[in-house]
């Protein structure tokens, strides 16, 4: 019975990591790609390298696009991205609430971090604010922070990644 149990732990442990990788790379299959506008500054990680912090414009979301109740700092928010006339994703809405895509829209999960009452807009972080690049070219990215296109895969399930920083 030891034995049996043993056997069990470690395929459910096994399965586990391979539903994971499987979760990540099937983001590409079945997710959908967006392209979002940012405004990155370029630091350094002595293990990792060159890598850009990325600001985006879907972070700021105006008062009137926010649906419902004011959610505290941390708490999960649901944002809904619609293509724009330039082929960049803009806020068409966001809420505590999940709210459901309609033709054309894209949901993307995120953290809330405060409101700005003075400008009314509300504050949001996705959790796709770092992205490495090769090796000394950094600066080349923070020279060029306000011509630079994202391309994010957004998966049904929520997950989401980078997978291409251009220069326009």
């Amino acid at each position: 019975m030891k034995r049996f149990a043993f056997y069990i732990i470690v395929a459910a442990q096994v399965l586990f990591l391979v539903g994971m990788s499987v979760a990540y790379y099937a983001m590409d299959a079945f997710g959908e790609t967006i392209q979002l506008k940012t405004a990155p500054i370029d630091p350094r990680d002595l293990f990792y390298g060159d890598y850009v912090i990325l600001n985006y414009e879907i972070e700021t979301i105006e008062e009137g696009k926010w649906a419902g109740v004011v959610p505290e700092y941390g708490e999960i928010v649901y944002v809904l991205l619609e293509e724009g006339e330039n082929g960049l994703y803009q806020v068409a809405a966001a809420s505590q609430e999940k709210l459901d895509p309609a033709a054309g829209q894209v949901r993307i999960k995120g953290k809330y971090q405060w409101h700005n009452d003075g400008r009314s807009e509300h504050m949001v972080t996705y959790g796709i604010n770092r992205y490495h690049v090769e090796e000394n070219t950094g600066e080349q990215y923070e020279q060029r922070r306000d011509d630079m296109i994202v391309e994010v895969v957004v998966a049904p399930w929520g997950q989401k990644k980078i997978i291409n920083l251009k220069l326009n």
